[in-house]
């Protein structure tokens, strides 16, 4: 798989919504709109691992966290992951792709994105005003701050601090849950820009049948992989999401794998709409 050294980040940025300053109302003029970094790209975390040493990413191996230390996709393609937010069902956890099938937000689909640890122990991510250690603690907290659990502010989340207390217990930690679980608070409550974006972004394109994508000049295909931030590169999630896109702010063109795919033999086929079922009966019956 082709990696390039330097990799074009435009879509780690979104255009903000321009604003009248006496009214802070939105304008519909020709003003120059003002650009926002995306606080949830994973741009910052790969530039900071890329000069890690060896003893410094056994560090995070002992935490658990070794499948990040080699991120492939360095950056978002954030029209995706607002569409993405925008389909998700918070009654079913589940992303329901328009005519193709649904995706589940649950832990077992972010332990195959991110490969982080599914322990036992209830990741204790709340307000506490003490904490204690040193690289460790700094990685931990960036990683829950930048990718896992990222805000639209700069600065870390003083929720973190009961966690870097407690260390030696992060690898046990369930942090698939945590992940899961705040990408569906966020979600329900309609704040798009607060959650995993590395996830959505990775977990959305590894489902999709790539039979008909062109990977030519890139590399291929990804290969055959465990986790997926090993396999997908930028360039390769790009060329995917070019053939699935459907608008400039919609997808879902391409066909999901068949283990997600909506078996409409279950209605008797196409046929059963021509005789009598209406599109309002079938998207209720999907929606079941």
């Amino acid at each position: 798989m082709a990696r390039g050294d330097h990799q074009n980040d435009d879509d780690d940025f979104m255009d903000a919504p321009q604003q009248n300053r006496a009214t802070g109302r939105r304008k519909d003029g020709d003003e120059k709109k003002k650009r926002t970094r995306n606080r949830a790209s994973q741009e910052r975390l790969t530039s900071l691992t890329d000069r890690f040493t060896d003893d410094q990413k056994g560090a995070a191996a002992e935490m658990g966290m070794q499948a990040l230390m080699d991120i492939r996709c360095k950056n978002l393609v954030n029209p995706v992951c607002d569409w993405l937010g925008e389909i998700y069902d918070p009654a079913s956890r589940e992303f329901v792709i328009p005519g193709r099938g649904r995706l589940p937000l649950d832990e077992e689909s972010v332990f195959c994105t991110l490969g982080v640890p599914r322990g036992e122990i209830k990741v204790p991510y709340e307000v506490m005003t003490t904490h204690g250690e040193v690289f460790m603690m700094e990685l931990l907290m960036y990683l829950i701050s930048a990718v896992f659990a990222p805000t639209t502010s700069l600065r870390p989340s003083n929720k973190c601090f009961p966690i870097l207390a407690k260390l030696k217990d992060v690898k046990n930690m369930k942090w698939c849950k945590f992940i899961a679980d705040f990408l569906h608070d966020a979600f329900s409550n309609k704040m798009y820009q607060k959650s995993c974006r590395l996830h959505l972004m990775l977990m959305y394109v590894d489902c999709l049948d790539l039979s008909t994508v062109d990977f030519t000049g890139i590399g291929g295909p990804p290969p055959t992989h465990k986790f997926d931030v090993s396999a997908w590169t930028y360039d390769v999630v790009k060329a995917v999401l070019a053939a699935d896109r459907v608008t400039d702010t919609k997808y879902g063109k391409l066909q999901l794998m068949a283990k997600h795919a909506i078996d409409y033999s279950v209605f008797g086929g196409l046929k059963t709409l021509e005789s009598g079922w209406t599109c309002t009966q079938l998207r209720l019956a999907l929606l079941r």
